[in-house]
């Protein structure tokens, strides 16, 4: 039998495939590690003053939106940064950080 006439047949039985597929899963441990507080205080730092900025931005916005109509203010705001959604965004980065999901209990048993 010549080389080229075999047939190159690989499977993996299910203990690779489960190996494999769990790979790059996070483990249980993984919701217990805490960051460097230096690195975490810096960032919780630059949150607050980011969304403060935000917050005033988007209050002088609203004072300038006053007396305006419609048109008026989509020429005005364009090209410009939308404090509002910057502030949301902020917020809901800076909640998951803080305070994670809880995680299904059941599932780690």
């Amino acid at each position: 039998m010549h080389l080229r006439e075999q047939v190159i047949d690989y499977r993996k039985n299910e203990l690779e495939e489960q190996m494999l597929t769990n790979l790059y899963k996070k483990t249980w441990v993984a919701g217990l590690i805490t960051l460097d507080f230096a690195c975490h205080t810096l960032a919780n730092h630059e949150i607050i003053a980011n969304m403060a900025r935000h917050s005033e931005n988007y209050n002088l916005r609203v004072r300038d939106e006053e007396g305006r109509t419609v048109e008026e203010l989509l020429v005005a705001n364009v090209g410009k940064v939308d404090p509002k959604r910057h502030l949301v965004s902020n917020v809901d980065t800076h909640m998951c950080e803080v305070y994670p999901e809880p995680r299904n209990m059941a599932s780690m048993k």
